[in-house]
């Protein structure tokens, strides 16, 4: 039986790293199938920040040499005077990263006990609610969106609006990538430069879902946060982080050309399996 229940786990961690690379949210994926496979999660918000956390080591490995450049750029475009304009563009960057990541911390902050309780008893239903925005966004975006041929560049405007998008995919059901990657593509962005603005600022999004993680831990001295199960959440971290990055090499390109119609379509179907579950 535990053998059964490590599997289980490392099912939802798979799940996990192959919906956060898709426009059709990881969250509310895990949600159905853990109810698919009866896998009881009392600290819900805690086990999405580990297998997140899978997810987000992978992103930081796929997009390593970026977030180096990023680094070095920003550091001495503070530090080095005679460099800024060469290291401008990076250290613009960073802070539209910085900007972008607000939003969503802010209503983390506010709203993530309220978001976990209503979960416990109507946690399909409010997946369904959220696969049915995604999907409708999506679908309205290919209708009357370009893809290939926007700019490359972000404006601080186009920063905030990709932010507050964010904010939206903290609701499960509401595909984070989803949120962000059309918000971008709205404003005029390629296909190119909104994923990748997109993933990247998963990446700090994440970083702080971890200390937040860590804080509650602490402050609760750890009496809510299963110890015992320590092993299983492990398979779903070790299953996220290969899920991410099989699924990131092999089914991305879907996303990346653009043809999110298909990732719509799937999200009305998924909503709407959702809700028969709920009413069931």
């Amino acid at each position: 039986m535990e053998l059964i229940e490590s599997i289980k786990y490392l099912i939802l961690g798979i799940v996990q790293g192959i919906t956060e690379v898709l426009p059709i949210s990881s969250s509310g994926h895990v949600e159905i199938v853990k109810y698919l496979l009866k896998v009881e999660v009392y600290e819900s918000i805690i086990f999405l920040i580990i297998v997140n956390t899978g997810s987000l080591l992978t992103f930081v490995i796929i997009y390593f040499n970026k977030l180096v450049a990023l680094f070095k750029g920003f550091f001495i475009y503070i530090f080095n005077k005679e460099k800024r304009e060469t290291y401008k563009s990076e250290f613009i960057y960073m802070l539209k990263i910085l900007v972008a990541t607000i939003p969503a911390g802010i209503v983390g902050l506010l709203f993530e006990e309220k978001i976990d309780a209503f979960m416990v008893d109507y946690g399909l239903l409010l997946v369904a609610i959220g696969l049915l925005l995604t999907a409708t966004v999506l679908f309205y975006i290919t209708e009357k969106e370009p893809f290939k041929s926007g700019k490359s560049h972000l404006s601080w405007f186009d920063t905030i609006f990709i932010g507050l998008a964010q904010s939206v995919a903290l609701i499960p059901g509401v595909s984070r990538s989803g949120m962000t990657s059309t918000a971008a593509i709205k404003r005029g962005a390629n296909i190119n430069t909104a994923l990748d603005f997109a993933f990247i600022i998963y990446i700090p999004i994440s970083f702080a879902s971890i200390i937040l993680m860590v804080y509650k831990i602490i402050t609760k001295n750890t009496t809510s946060f299963e110890l015992g199960n320590t092993h299983n959440y492990f398979f779903a971290f070790i299953g996220a982080m290969i899920a991410t990055y099989i699924a990131y090499r092999l089914i991305f390109n879907i996303f990346k050309s653009g043809k999110l119609r298909y990732f719509s379509y799937y999200c009305f179907g998924a909503s709407f399996f959702a809700l028969i579950l709920f009413i069931i």
